[in-house]
């Protein structure tokens, strides 16, 4: 009866305890980098995570001077997500938006910027153009990413609590007929 309510202990500590399986995938590096400014605009952006990301979905949205220039579905090749540029694409101010789900199934989302001298058009940006760059954040859903491991923190203590009461309520019940049937 102890080992059964030992190994239920170690158990839930093991549930209840944070692990690195909680963590989400982050992006370590895009291409144009985020902030800077290229000699001309490249056919495509990639975005490389520290881990595979799934193919479902996955959007990368490229937008410019003329609106959205993305081309196509973005490719997913190992750690790299791949997003074609329109070649119609105009010199200027490039925004990037990606969502793609981890390979715990959590989405990863971000964005960054660069400026692009030269368009895939020919076409060159205007004078005094500034880049606008908002910080990506690692985890921009991390405020919901919280909710599954103190959900599961919770209901391990529930059943723990659960199982070693009944177990020691059991224990007491046979401890009573052993001791009634000795009279």
């Amino acid at each position: 009866m102890r080992r059964l309510a030992s190994a239920l202990l170690a158990l839930g500590l093991l549930v209840a305890l944070p692990s690195t399986a909680f963590a989400h995938d982050v992006l370590e590096r895009t291409d144009p980098a985020d902030g800077t400014t290229v000699a001309k605009l490249p056919g495509s952006v990639v975005l490389t995570f520290a881990e595979a990301p799934l193919a479902i979905g996955a959007q990368v949205v490229v937008t410019g001077p003329s609106g959205t220039a993305s081309s196509g579905a973005p490719t997913i090749s190992g750690r790299e997500v791949t997003q074609a540029i329109a070649p119609t694409a105009p010199g200027g101010d490039y925004t990037v938006s990606y969502r793609v789900t981890s390979d715990d199934g959590h989405p990863v989302t971000g964005t960054f910027s660069f400026h692009a001298t030269v368009g895939l058009d020919g076409s060159t940006a205007t004078a005094g153009a500034t880049v606008h760059v908002r910080p990506v954040s690692a985890t921009d859903d991390g405020q919901g990413s919280l909710l599954v491991p103190i959900l599961l923190t919770i209901v391990g203590t529930v059943v723990l609590l659960g199982v070693g009461g009944f177990l020691l309520l059991r224990g007491r019940e046979a401890d009573r007929s052993g001791s009634a049937s000795g009279r």
